[in-house]
């Protein structure tokens, strides 16, 4: 598939990129989550992880609604524009929180695109309000990561001055 404008996406193809994203960001924070040595940041992680399968099973949900007898097939490469985000254990937690931050923000202006598309789809609950909701809880999810990024930031430049901070007695 080629890159278009969005005009010319189906509100399908829409939901298809929007799961692909999903995965994606589920995938990534369960990463983090497995990394975290602190329970509290483990736990930020996780609940950022379950919120993501939330979105896509409801974002599969709606798929349904729309092509009642198909199941959604996600494909690996989609024209819509939201960021995939790289993570690997050779990476610094900033370097994927900061990548985060942007599909987290990428994330709640594509939702705010489907709503406004969604009115055209003809189904009886129209899923305007829900996908705005969406776009509310994308940002929230932005906000949760900047403060873990600034914490990051702040200890590993306070790691950086203080090299024996992990030092035992």
């Amino acid at each position: 598939m080629t890159k278009k404008d969005i005009e010319d996406w189906s509100f399908e193809e829409m939901l298809k990129g929007a799961v692909k994203a999903e995965i994606n960001s589920q995938e990534v924070y369960e990463h983090l989550a497995g990394r975290a040595k602190s329970f509290v940041i483990k736990d930020r992680f996780e609940f950022l992880a379950g919120e993501e399968e939330k979105h896509e099973k409801f974002l599969r949900d709606l798929y349904k609604s729309v092509k009642k007898e198909e199941d959604m097939e996600i494909q690996e490469k989609t024209p819509v524009p939201l960021p995939f985000i790289r993570f690997s254990d050779d990476m610094d937690e900033s370097e994927i929180i900061d990548q985060a931050m942007e599909a987290e923000l990428a994330a709640k202006d594509f939702y705010h695109k489907m709503a406004d598309k969604a009115k055209d789809i003809g189904l009886k609950k129209n899923p305007k309000k829900l996908l705005t909701y969406l776009a509310g809880m994308e940002q929230n999810h932005y906000h949760i990561l900047k403060e873990e990024f600034e914490r990051i930031n702040e200890f590993e430049e306070f790691d950086e001055y203080h090299p024996g901070m992990h030092l035992g007695p």
